[in-house]
């Protein structure tokens, strides 16, 4: 049983980091390689002069340096490609840049993949040169394994599996028990008694590490990992099987020292003392309910965000030309200053022709924000009408996306906003308090028109109201929010022609969230135009974007099934083996008793409330952990009830041994 356990989970391990690095080929170099990161270029530098720099630089250390290079490729998705300095090819799997002359960033990360060049005289270099917000990263191998495997279904995961091997070596220890006497009579030492399992386990481990090593390398082969995602993988295969090792040494200790404080006759009795191990199954039934509590509620959680996603399939299936645009390093601008930014200015003219004459659409929400100040709240029906709360801010063309009916003349004023102008269209029900959201709203838009220190641009609302009762969709594309409607907003409408010049930061901060562009190819051409291809480094279909988001919600619920239902196993385990350990230490006691006339409860009640104590703390933490109380509860319940149904399985099976206990008593 254990071997074909430890068989099957290095195959899962095995296929846990094959699914990883399909998501993360591209960026897997930075989890193994040294690089500087550099966000910032004070002086000015071209591209030229720091190729210049580190081609001489790489020769004199002879040293293969490559920066890398996020794009947009053809039909929109990000390319990822390494400009190389030095002698030697890149390694496996990375792409070099083709026009690495045409290279136009500098504002990048700054690999060393082989020579004596330290990262520190890299950055040193780097330095010197002008750049600026320079970063050394150096990659530690177990702290990229940890990264991988440190939280979330994978880390449950990982404890289920240790658990259930934990489980595994103590029943393989209590049948060790059962001949200790005799093997010890007949001179073997006790340290090779409970040894013997260890050696069961090391080829167990051989056999179960052979396919996780040959579906490492076949993936690798098949999916064009680099040679790094191998190395990791093989690292983390090997380190799962030292994991499991190092549990089957620690229990073979404890046995081999807890047998040498025992007479000799004891233990041939078969009085062993395990009350200690069955303390440490204690706390592994503990950790069980709180993984089995965790699992749950975030498969709960999740199956709620997929239902609210849901609600928005159709509304999204109608949008197949709207495009997200990801703006690459060297696109961004870190620094604030009071004289307008030359990238930021740029990407609002980018942005102001997309609006007026390519049907791009802003759809501005506040629901990321206010889930991070209430996480546990619903965000889809708000009372609170503040420029922080129930509100979206669009551009003209969502009303008629949205099919909002208006009257002709404000939808003509709409159509038409002068620099100045924007539209706030309130709910029928907050008609009474129009002149208070006019006032709270033309104050907000003018600090979205204006830059700080100038003198603020005075904004006038153009008011309208809407029916109530009525579900806006928000094109929301955030992972982190879920919600894709929202009731009865506040609308605000306003272009960048309406805002002017001054609102270029508020614009060019709403290109990475909340603009959707017209059509990847129109989108292209418009960046070319602007001469600012190569600060995008993705463009993708948000249609496609929403789907992802859906179809990892969906991977979500069945792996926090999968994890909550491997809990359940293991805990069923942990039983099983706590069992053999309660009889295994006191079975001669409990026959006497039983013959003896003693109830269940009178036999086993100090055994049932050390339990009950453990699942009681289970329940506390999984109380604070998950914030459910009805959950919590019934986690409670299964576990106390699993731990009563399986005592009397073990009493029965152990009743029809009585009679022989008796005689060798």
């Amino acid at each position: 049983m254990k071997r074909i356990f430890v068989v099957i989970s290095n195959v899962l391990v095995c296929c846990f980091f094959i699914w990883v690095f399909t998501i993360i080929s591209a960026t897997v170099v930075s989890r193994y390689y040294p690089f500087v990161a550099v966000r910032g270029n004070a002086s000015g530098i071209q591209y030229k002069k720091v190729a210049e720099k580190l081609t001489k630089l790489a020769n004199e250390t002879n040293s293969l340096i490559a920066i890398q290079h996020y794009e947009a490729g053809s039909n929109g998705d990000s390319v990822v490609s390494y400009n190389r300095f030095g002698k030697g090819k890149l390694p496996r799997g990375l792409v070099e840049k083709a026009d690495s002359k045409q290279a136009r960033g500098v504002e990048s990360n700054y690999f060393i993949f082989r020579g004596k060049l330290t990262i520190e005289r890299l950055k040193e270099e780097l330095n010197q040169l002008g750049l600026t917000h320079l970063s050394v990263v150096k990659p530690f191998l177990l702290g990229s394994l940890a990264a991988i495997f440190g939280s979330g279904f994978q880390l449950l995961s990982l404890f289920i599996f240790l658990l259930c091997f934990a489980a595994l070596s103590v029943i393989s220890q209590i049948r060790a028990l059962r001949t200790a006497g005799i093997r010890l009579i007949s001179g073997e030492h006790r340290w090779k008694i409970f040894t013997d399992p260890i050696k069961e386990d090391f080829l167990s481990c051989l056999l179960g590490i052979f396919p996780a090593l040959l579906g490492a390398v076949l993936a690798t082969f098949v999916f064009s990992f680099p040679f790094a995602a191998l190395y990791l993988m093989v690292v983390g295969i090997f380190v799962y099987n030292l994991l499991l090792l190092g549990i089957s040494f620690n229990f073979c200790a404890l046995f081999a020292i807890g047998i040498k404080k025992v007479h000799l006759m004891q233990v041939i009795k078969g009085q062993i003392p395990v009350r200690g191990i069955i303390s440490l199954i204690l706390i592994g039934q503990l950790v069980a309910v709180i993984i089995v509590s965790l699992g749950i509620n975030r498969a709960f959680i999740y199956s709620k965000a997929w239902q609210q996603q849901e609600k928005g399939r159709q509304a999204w299936a109608q949008e197949s030309r709207l495009v997200q645009l990801t703006r690459s390093r060297d696109g961004l601008n870190i620094k604030r200053s009071e004289k307008i930014d030359p990238k930021e200015w740029r990407w609002f003219q980018f942005v102001k022709e997309a609006v007026a004459k390519h049907d791009a659409l802003l759809s501005k929400h506040n629901l990321v924000q206010q889930v991070f100040k209430q996480p546990t709240e619903r965000h889809s029906d708000w009372q609170d009408y503040s420029p922080q709360g129930n509100v979206l801010f669009v551009t003209p063309n969502y009303l008629q996306k949205q099919g909002i009916k208006l009257d002709s003349a404000i939808r003509e004023k709409i159509n038409n906003l002068q620099q100045g102008e924007f539209a706030l269209l309130l709910p029928e029900s907050l008609k009474a308090e129009q002149k208070k959201y006019t006032v709270l709203y033309e104050k907000d838009v003018s600090m979205i028109a204006s830059r700080q220190g100038e003198e603020q641009q005075k904004m006038k609302a153009i008011v309208s109201y809407l029916p109530v009762n009525q579900m806006r969709f928000v094109y929301n594309t955030t992972p982190i929010a879920y919600q894709q409607y929202l009731k009865d907003p506040i609308i605000v409408v306003l272009t960048p022609q309406s805002t002017g010049e001054q609102s270029y930061e508020f614009w060019s901060n709403a290109l990475q969230n909340d603009l959707l562009l017209n059509g990847v190819k129109e989108t292209q051409e418009l960046l070319q135009k602007y001469q600012i291809s190569h600060w995008a480094s993705e463009l993708t279909p948000a249609r496609l974007v929403y789907r992802r988001i859906v179809e990892k919600l969906q991977i979500e619920i069945w792996t926090t099934i999968a994890g909550a239902v491997l809990g359940i196993v293991t805990s069923i385990l942990l039983f099983n083996t706590m069992n053999l350990l309660y009889f295994e230490e006191f079975r001669r006691d409990i026959f006497i008793k039983q013959v003896s006339g003693f109830t269940f409860w009178e036999l086993h009640h100090s055994y049932l409330l050390a339990q009950l104590l453990v699942f009681f703390l289970g329940l506390l933490a999984s109380l604070f952990l998950t914030q459910s109380i009805w959950l919590s509860f019934i986690v409670f319940l299964l576990f106390t009830g699993n731990s009563v149904v399986l005592l009397q399985l073990q009493m029965k099976k152990e009743s029809k041994m009585s009679v022989m206990i008796l005689k060798g008593a």
